[in-house]
């Protein structure tokens, strides 16, 4: 089997207590150029240690010293996937001078040093990681984590627990028993403390009733609708709100 076609295997007990150590120290490195809060700096060596216990991890091939709007980008998707134990958010820098720093690590996996920043989406048991395509921005990338690693990261005023309600409403085909998570998300409102998450629930559940009266067209047309808003010459306070607005909508449009 070819390096970069490793499928990783769960840890043993005392792998995992071997790891605890490991990387207690990786999290005290500060990483060349810019911190990342949140992201672990790899090599070839740490690579093959870690990744066996996180079921996905999301890796930007960069240059060391990396910095500029899109470092910045994947910063915010490493503050939003820090809570989450089956996800890692980490780093692999390279130096085509002096030590050749992590250049091994660079060729295992294809990256061209002209084309970084370059995400890859490694996920448990699939030999070949997923390379991201999509704008570099912090929610396309936490939405591509989500959609295709199977994993929660939280995206602009979404809440984990309603987004598992919006797919369990949008896969279920009995009208009755839409009906019944619609009155369970309602219920869940009063158990909010948090006025910006009450506002939150409020959108998912007017979403539900939409759904139920229009049927599942009413996604993606009004996806378009919003997308078309943001363009328009708005305040910051109505694009934060069509923000929140198209990120829920996309909890519902992913199980569609």
């Amino acid at each position: 089997m070819k390096r970069s076609e490793l499928v990783f295997r769960f840890p043993t007990a005392w792998q995992f207590a071997a790891f605890v150590g490991v990387l207690f120290v990786l999290t005290i490195v500060v990483v060349d150029g810019k911190e990342v809060k949140g992201s672990v700096p790899l090599d070839a060596w740490t690579f093959d240690k870690i990744m066996p216990f996180f079921k996905v991890a999301l890796i930007k091939f960069d240059r060391v010293f990396a910095h500029g709007d899109k470092h910045d980008e994947f910063a915010k998707v490493a503050e939003a996937g820090h809570k989450n134990r089956d996800l890692l958010i980490a780093e692999i820098n390279s130096a085509d001078f002096a030590e050749k720093r992590n250049m091994d690590m660079h060729e295992r996996y294809g990256i061209n040093k002209d084309d970084v920043p370059v995400l890859k989406l490694f996920i448990r048991g699939k030999p070949v990681p997923l390379n991201y395509t999509g704008n570099f921005l912090a929610d396309d990338i936490k939405r591509f984590i989500k959609s295709m690693g199977g994993v929660w990261i939280g995206l602009a005023a979404c809440l984990e627990e309603y987004d598992e309600l919006a797919r369990l409403f949008t896969l279920e085909q009995d009208p009755a028993k839409q009906r019944a998570l619609l009155a369970e998300a309602e219920g869940k409102v009063t158990d909010l403390k948090d006025d910006d998450e009450k506002r939150s629930a409020k959108m998912y559940i007017q979403t539900m009733k939409k759904l139920l009266e229009k049927g599942k067209d009413f996604i993606p047309g009004e996806i378009k609708r919003v997308e078309k808003l943001q363009t328009d010459k708005i305040s910051n306070t109505k694009k934060e709100e069509l923000k929140s607005r198209f990120n829920i909508l996309h909890s519902f449009k992913e199980e569609l």
